[in-house]
């Protein structure tokens, strides 16, 4: 049996002129989204000393098991732990995932390894699970339309605590 991703010439369509010119425009705009946050992050950053709670984490958390419900840390806690390029130990922290703070869910899978679509390559991670349910919207305001894929979110156990 082979990788789909191997394959995936056979059956892909070439984009359309027009449709280019739309994804070299999301690019731009979500490479200048990323530089304007770290710009107003690395700013308050310089008024407001960020409080790093990152150390007071209790070691129960990185023993987070499928099968388990943990619950989401508040958006207060999360912000303290992400650094001004909103990532926390390289793991991105995006806007939509700010809507599932409080709630209680259950964990699907720790991962190990995934598929980085941007650098086309497999790479490893550690203390990352994914959770029942928690999957994202597709909506966007870069594109024309909304992405069909309903990707699982990636979540640092330090952002879950234990239930």
């Amino acid at each position: 049996m082979q990788c789909q991703l191997k394959n995936i010439h056979e059956f892909a369509e070439k984009n359309t002129w027009i449709n280019n010119v739309f994804q070299s425009r999301v690019r731009i705009l979500r490479s200048t989204k990323r530089n304007i946050k770290y710009l107003i992050n690395k700013t308050i950053s310089l008024f407001v000393p960020k409080i790093n709670r990152s150390s007071v984490t209790d070691i129960k958390q990185h023993n987070i098991l499928p099968g388990e419900l943990v619950k989401i840390r508040s958006k207060e806690e999360i912000r303290d732990m992400l650094d001004n390029w909103e990532k926390y130990k390289g793991c991105l922290f995006i806007d939509e995932m700010y809507e599932y703070c409080g709630k209680t869910y259950k964990v699907l899978k720790e991962e190990q390894h995934f598929f980085d679509e941007v650098k086309q390559k497999m790479c490893k991670c550690k203390n990352i699970v994914i959770l029942e349910g928690v999957l994202c919207s597709g909506r966007q305001r870069l594109f024309v339309e909304s992405c069909d894929r309903a990707c699982f979110f990636f979540w640092h156990k330090e952002w879950l605590k234990k239930i």
